[in-house]
């Protein structure tokens, strides 16, 4: 009895279980069921965004569950997910970037067919762009670097500044920590103040600075030095910015010292296709970049072989203006460019000093060399003085106590005074350069006086292929037997005691005595000292250059020389009216 009660139980269950399908299968197929057509509208479908970005609303319409999505990180999406009508939150980031930027949002109720907004923000401006960062020598490495309140140390502002940007230095001595190539050398020495980015760094403020302190570098050392302990690093800066259209690296008030380049034999750090060679550059090391140096001073470093003071090369274009390369000392017997070595590159130097620099070879003062590439170099109202390129004892041959220009060199001096500098031959410039090779140095209303060479040829040295033109200049009262060695062109200018006119001819019946007509080295004003002409009837007062004539000479070249340069003297006089041979007509 149990059984058969058993399977009567589990039919009836069976008989409920068909009737619940029955039913459910009729639901399924009722005639009368009617599914919505997806209904889904904005009420926009284009957003224009300012370049600051910003929070933006779109209204949505929708009679089923939507879906919302961002196609560029630029963008994100608050409420993209909703089962009805609702409101579309839209952020956009600031664009720093210099082009407009455009994207879509897409919005779908089914994947069969998607509505679009589309985003078009506008572009920053290049000053958009700028962050500036304050830096002490006490500064916070984590600090933020936005203030002078939260100054941060050098390197960290070196770390995160990028193109465009400034950092502002107080007063204070640094010293690097990372070594060049973004701390990739393994050479400790490798340290230095690597300059990888089109940046500007001001020096000069108080070491107390704060919110609206001003830079005063002469009242505010600001002192990149690199000493390590009792080392020195082997370049104090290296500056690898690449170079970019209408960008520069930008220094200003800084002083740059304690560098020691090393001997040869000790290798390169390879950093954007160019070798940073350990054995040239102690104070500054600069390739392919565009570089514009102010107030600063390149001071007290050396090198184990060449360039000292600053090595520029592998097409790098540098100006430094109102500086000083100075004290800067090669150390062997070798040794070439004491103050500045210019190598396939262009050196501008602009109402500058380049004094008291040392080498044991050629070049005491500036080297300007490269033997299969051109290399320019263009000196406008600057002193060339003290330089000697006899640093270890005598040697008579050594060329170019204040500048020496060699193959390939192109150099125009414009309103300079090259005075008291020392070397074997040629003690104030000298060129050389074979045929196919020639170097060429063109001096425009310039006094080279008080050169002292060892052997001979006090004022210049020339070179039978090259080429060496004076005008309006004055090459007197330089020491060694003879003043300078032909061949060379002088017009309108005073070479030893005879005055030529304008064809290179001697103008006879006139003659000048340096002892009584030309002045000692002195400060007569403006940013660099002259030697002033003086005495009565003084033939190089007389003779020289109009200001019109000048001016037409200086159209002549390229670059042509600016008319506010060459129309005016090394300390800012107007030669208006004026026939004054020489950098100065005060």
């Amino acid at each position: 009895m149990k059984v058969a009660f058993n399977k009567y139980i589990n039919l009836l269950f069976f008989s409920f279980l068909m009737l619940a399908l029955v039913a459910c299968s009729e639901d399924i197929n009722d005639s009368y069921f009617d599914p919505k057509n997806p209904e889904l509208s904005m009420d926009q479908n284009e957003i224009n965004v300012p370049k600051e970005g910003g929070e933006f609303s779109v209204n949505i319409s929708s009679n089923l569950p939507w879906r919302a999505e961002a196609k560029d990180t630029w963008v994100s999406l608050e409420g993209a997910q909703n089962i009805q009508s609702g409101v579309l939150t839209v952020k956009i980031t600031i664009n720093r970037t210099l082009a407009v930027r455009e994207t879509e949002i897409a919005l779908w109720i089914t994947s069969d067919e998607k509505k679009m907004i589309k985003i078009t923000q506008a572009p920053s401006e290049a000053s958009d762009l700028i962050e500036h960062y304050y830096v002490k020598s006490e500064g916070q490495i984590n600090a933020d670097g936005k203030s002078w309140a939260t100054a941060t140390t050098l390197e960290t502002a070196l770390d995160k500044a990028v193109r465009g940007d400034f950092i502002h230095l107080a007063a204070g001595i640094y010293h690097p920590t990372r070594t060049i190539a973004n701390g990739k050398a393994d050479d400790s020495k490798d340290k230095t103040f690597e300059i990888h980015s089109n940046i500007t760094l001001i020096g000069g403020y108080p070491a107390n600075a704060a919110e609206g302190s001003t830079s005063d570098p002469v009242n505010n050392e600001t002192i990149l030095s690199g000493m390590l302990g009792s080392d020195k690093v082997y370049h104090a800066m290296a500056i690898t910015a690449p170079a970019e259209n209408g960008q520069k690296v930008t220094l200003k008030g800084l002083t740059i010292r304690d560098g020691r380049a090393a001997a040869s034999g000790t290798g390169s750090v390879a950093v954007n296709g160019a070798n940073y060679f350990r054995y040239y550059g102690g104070g500054v090391i600069v390739a392919k970049s565009v570089v514009k140096m102010i107030d600063c001073n390149i001071t007290d470093n050396s090198s184990g072989v060449h360039a000292a003071g600053m090595y520029i090369f592998g097409g790098a274009t540098v100006r430094l203006e109102n500086s000083t390369v100075q004290n800067n000392s090669g150390l062997t017997t070798s040794s070439n460019g004491g103050g500045i070595f210019v190598d396939a590159s262009t050196l501008y130097l602009i109402d500058s000093k380049v004094i008291n620099n040392g080498t044991t070879g050629v070049g005491g003062g500036i080297y300007s060399f490269n033997s299969t590439s051109s290399t320019y170099t263009y000196i406008y109202n600057s002193l060339i003085s003290g330089n000697n390129n006899n640093l270890l004892g005598s040697h008579p041959t050594r060329k170019g106590g204040g500048f020496y220009g060699r193959e390939n060199s192109v150099t125009v001096m414009v309103n300079t005074t090259i005075h008291g500098n020392t070397g074997g031959v040629g003690a104030g410039v000298a060129i050389h350069g074979p045929s196919g090779n020639e170097a060429k140095l063109n001096l425009i209303s310039c006094t080279v006086t008080g050169n002292i060479a060892l052997t001979n040829h006090g004022g210049y040295e020339g070179h039978a292929s090259s080429v060496i033109n004076f005008h309006n200049s004055i090459v007197s009262g330089n020491g060694g037997a003879v003043e300078g060695y032909q061949p060379a062109t002088f017009r309108n200018s005073l070479f030893g005691s005879t005055i030529y006119g304008a064809e290179n001819n001697a103008i006879p019946g006139l003659s000048f005595d340096p002892a009584s007509m030309i002045e000692a080295l002195a400060d007569n004003g403006g940013k660099t000292n002259t030697c002033l002409l003086t005495g009565s009837n003084n033939p190089a007062q007389i003779y020289g250059m109009t200001s019109e004539e000048l001016k037409a000479l200086g159209e002549g070249f390229n670059p042509p020389v600016d008319e506010l340069i060459i129309t005016k003297d090394q300390i800012g006089l107007s030669r208006t009216g004026k026939k004054t041979m020489g950098a100065c007509v005060k």
